[in-house]
C-alpha cells in the first residue's frame, strides 16, 4: 500500500508545517537586524554553528542559540548550549557561524571567539545540568536575532502552554555541522516528545523526543507552541538515545550499541533556572 505510506507521511509533514506557521512569537533580537517575514524567523536567526576541535585535532561541531542577558547592551548576547560541547572543544576560540545581510542577500560571517583565558573557561557552565552559556559581542554587520529571557519559561508557563506527552516541537540545528544553505542557517526538523511524564522538571530533568540525533544537534533548542499562545522554550538537545547490549562470544563478550532515533532533551524550566543565575 504505497499510496497509503505516502498519504501519511504528506499528512504529518503537514502537521510539521503547519505547526510551525502557529510559531507566533518572541520579540525580535537587539542586533541590527532586517525585519524577519515570520515570527519563527527570529528563531531560526538566533540558532547559529559552533565549530571547534578536540584534543586529538578531530573537528568538533554543535549548535547554540541567543538569548537575552539581564542588562545586556544592544551589541551582547549569550550563546547558551551544551556543557559537554564546550568541553570537548580543545583550545581558547571557538567559530560561530554568524551571517550578514546585504539587500535582503545572506551570506556567511564567521567569527573567532574565545572560551578560555590560559586554560581557564570564560563561559559559564551548570554544575547540576548539561548547560554552558558565553557572552559574546555581536559584531555591527552581523544579521541576527537575540531571543528575549522569557523565550525559556518557568514550569508553571510551560504546563499552561499544553506541553506533553504526544505533541509536535521543532528543532533547528546543524546535523555534522552542514546547514541548509550557503548562508549558513539551520535545518529545521520536528519531532514528537515521546516519553511520559515531562513535568514537572524538578523531577523530570529530562524527556525524550522522536527525532533522530546527530553530531551537530548538541546545543539545540526544541521549541513548540499549541497555535494559541507564543512559542516556548521546551528543552535543548544533549545527545541521542543508545541501547547497550552485552552479549557472550566465545570467551568473549562483545558490546553492541544501537541508536534508537530518541533525542535526550533537557527541560526548559531547568535552562530557565540556569539563565536567571547567569550575571
Amino acid at each position: 500500500m504505497p499510496e497509503t505510506k505516502n498519504f501519511r507521511k504528506s499528512a504529518f509533514m503537514w502537521r510539521c508545517c503547519h505547526q510551525m506557521l502557529f510559531l507566533l512569537l518572541m520579540v525580535f533580537g537587539f542586533a541590527p537586524v532586517a525585519s524577519a517575514a515570520s515570527a519563527f524567523d527570529a528563531v531560526v536567526r538566533s540558532v547559529l554553528r559552533i565549530a571547534g576541535r578536540d584534543s586529538s585535532g578531530e573537528p568538533v561541531y554543535g549548535t547554540g542559540f541567543l538569548l537575552q542577558g539581564r542588562g545586556n547592551s544592544s551589541d551582547e548576547a549569550w550563546l547558551v548550549t551544551a556543557g559537554h560541547l564546550m568541553s570537548r572543544i580543545a583550545g581558547e576560540k571557538i567559530e560561530i557561524g554568524m551571517r550578514r545581510q546585504v539587500r535582503g542577500v545572506f551570506s556567511p560571517a564567521p567569527v573567532l571567539v574565545k572560551i578560555r583565558q590560559n586554560g581557564t573557561p570564560l563561559y559559564h557552565s551548570s554544575r547540576e545540568s548539561d548547560l554552558a552559556a558565553l557572552k559574546i559581542m555581536l559584531p555591527a554587520e552581523a544579521d541576527c536575532c537575540v531571543l528575549a529571557r522569557d523565550f525559556a519559561v518557568d514550569e508553571a508557563r510551560l504546563a499552561r502552554s499544553g506541553f506533553g506527552s504526544g505533541v509536535q516541537v521543532l528543532i533547528p540545528g546543524f546535523p555534522y555541522g552542514e546547514a541548509c544553505n550557503e548562508a549558513g542557517f539551520a535545518f529545521v526538523r520536528c519531532g514528537v516528545v515521546s516519553s511520559f511524564p515531562v513535568l514537572p522538571a524538578s523531577s523530570q530533568p529530562v524527556f525524550h523526543v522522536d527525532f533522530e540525533v546527530f553530531e551537530g544537534y548538541s546545543g539545540a533548542p526544541v521549541i513548540f507552541s499549541d497555535g494559541k499562545d507564543t512559542g516556548v522554550l521546551a528543552g535543548m538537545v544533549l545527545e541521542e538515545v543508545f541501547l547497550e547490549e552485552l552479549r557472550p562470544r566465545g570467551k568473549k563478550t562483545a558490546r553492541t550499541r544501537r541508536g534508537l532515533g530518541l533525542a535526550r532533551v533537557l527541560s526548559g524550566p531547568i535552562i530557565k533556572a540556569f539563565i536567571n543565575s547567569l550575571p
